[in-house]
C-alpha cells in the first residue's frame, strides 16, 4: 500500500489492465445531523457487468464501468440512495486536473487564494422516482501532511490511497424529492480522498478499515489494512495548521456478524503519545454482504483533555464481492446501463434494500 497527501496526485490514473479500479470519495456531516457520502468510480469494483468482464477475457477496462453512489443519512437513518453505473461516453475523468463527472453530477478541485476548494454538483434520479440535486463547496487547507510513504509509482503499486483533504468546511445547498421532500441547507464539516488499485481489491487487501472524525480543532483518519495476513495499521490526529501526529498502537475488538454472515470489529482503540482514543461504531447505516458503513462516537483524551464527536466509518472485505451467491441482492442496489432492476422501480421495495 502507498500513502500519500497530494492535490495534484488527484487526477485520473492510467489503468491498462482488467481489474484496475479508481474512486474518488467525499463526504460530509453538518451540524444538524445530516451526512452524505458521494463517490465517483472509475472502474466500479463492486459491478457484476466488471467482474464478469474480466472473467470472460473480453477487453474491457476500468473506465468502460464508471459509476456514482450517493447517500444522505439524517441521524443515521437512510434519506436518499443511489448506486449507478454509466456508459463511459457519458462519462469522464481528467489526467491534468482534479476533475470528472458520471452522467449528470461531477466533481471539480482547484487552488484558490491558498485554499483546496472542490465544487461536487449532484443530479441524480432513480427508477423509483427519488432525486437529488444540489451542490457542495468543499474548503480546505493546502497542506502537504507529510504522509507519504516509500516513492510514488501507480503502475507497481497495488494500492494508493491519497488522502487529499482530511477535514474540509462544507457549504450548500441538497434537494430530495420523491417519497419525501427534503430540502437541506449543509453547513458543516468534510473529507475528502482518493484510491487507486492495478489489480482487483481481493488481490491487494483480506479487509479493510477506514474512517474520520472530526473534532472542534483535530480530525482522527485512520486506515486499517489486511494485506494477506499482515496488518498495516495507520491513524493520525490532524490539527488545522496541518501538523501531524501519529498513533503508535491500534486494536480492534468487538467483532460480531451482521445478517449476511460478514464478521466485523465494532470498537477500535488508538494510544500514542499523550493521546488515546476510543471509537464505538453503535450504529449500522449500510449493512451488505462484503461492505458496512458505521456512524460511530469518538472519545479523544490528549493531555488529560476530553473531547467526542460523531463520524463515518466503513468496512469491507472484497472477497465476498465474487460470490454470486450475492449478485441478486447487488443487481437490486446498483443500477446498470440500460433496463433498471424491478425492485429499484418499486419506492418500498427499493427501499428496503438500503
Amino acid at each position: 500500500m502507498n500513502i500519500i497527501s497530494s492535490f495534484r496526485e488527484d487526477t485520473q490514473s492510467d489503468k491498462p489492465k482488467p481489474g484496475c479500479y479508481e474512486w474518488w470519495y467525499f463526504d460530509a456531516r453538518s451540524a444538524d445531523g445530516y451526512t452524505t457520502v458521494i463517490i465517483f468510480y472509475d472502474g466500479n469494483p463492486f459491478s457484476r457487468r466488471y467482474i464478469e468482464s474480466i472473467e470472460r477475457n473480453d477487453g474491457k477496462t476500468a473506465s468502460d464501468f464508471p459509476a456514482i453512489s450517493i447517500s444522505v443519512y439524517k441521524n443515521g437513518i437512510p434519506l436518499f440512495y443511489s448506486f449507478e453505473e454509466f456508459s463511459p461516453k457519458v462519462s469522464f475523468f481528467s489526467v491534468t486536473s482534479p476533475k470528472g463527472n458520471t452522467g449528470l453530477s461531477h466533481f471539480e478541485g482547484k487552488i484558490k487564494n491558498g485554499q483546496i476548494t472542490y465544487e461536487v454538483t449532484l443530479n441524480q434520479k432513480v427508477a423509483n422516482g427519488d432525486s437529488i440535486t444540489g451542490k457542495l463547496l468543499f474548503t480546505s487547507a493546502n497542506f502537504d501532511f507529510g504522509l507519504k510513504q516509500g516513492r510514488l509509482n501507480r503502475g507497481q503499486n497495488d494500492h494508493t490511497w491519497n488522502l487529499v483533504a482530511p477535514a474540509a468546511d462544507v457549504k450548500g445547498n441538497l434537494l430530495i424529492t420523491g417519497f419525501r421532500n427534503h430540502n437541506i441547507h449543509f453547513e458543516g464539516m468534510g473529507y475528502h480522498d482518493h484510491n487507486f488499485g492495478n489489480e482487483p481489491m481481493r488481490e491487494s487487501f483480506e479487509e479493510w478499515y477506514w474512517g474520520r472524525y472530526h473534532l472542534d480543532e483535530i480530525t482522527l483518519v485512520y486506515y486499517l489494512m489486511n494485506q494477506k495476513n499482515h496488518w498495516n495499521k495507520k491513524a493520525w490526529v490532524i490539527d488545522k495548521d496541518g501538523l501531524v501526529s501519529e498513533f503508535d498502537e491500534i486494536s480492534i475488538t468487538d467483532s460480531e456478524y451482521n445478517p449476511f454472515g460478514l464478521w466485523s470489529a465494532r470498537k477500535i482503540e488508538f494510544s500514542g503519545n499523550r493521546t488515546t482514543a476510543v471509537l464505538q461504531k453503535d450504529k449500522v447505516i449500510d449493512n451488505g454482504p462484503f461492505y458496512q458503513r458505521f456512524e460511530g462516537r469518538l472519545l479523544l483524551n490528549s493531555d488529560d483533555k476530553l473531547s467526542e464527536c460523531r463520524g463515518v466509518s466503513e468496512y469491507i472485505k472484497p472477497e465476498r464481492i465474487y460470490r454470486k451467491l450475492f449478485w441478486p441482492l447487488v443487481n437490486m442496489r446498483i443500477t446498470y446501463p440500460g433496463k433498471p432492476h424491478w425492485v429499484q422501480k418499486n419506492p418500498r421495495l427499493y427501499r428496503w434494500t438500503w
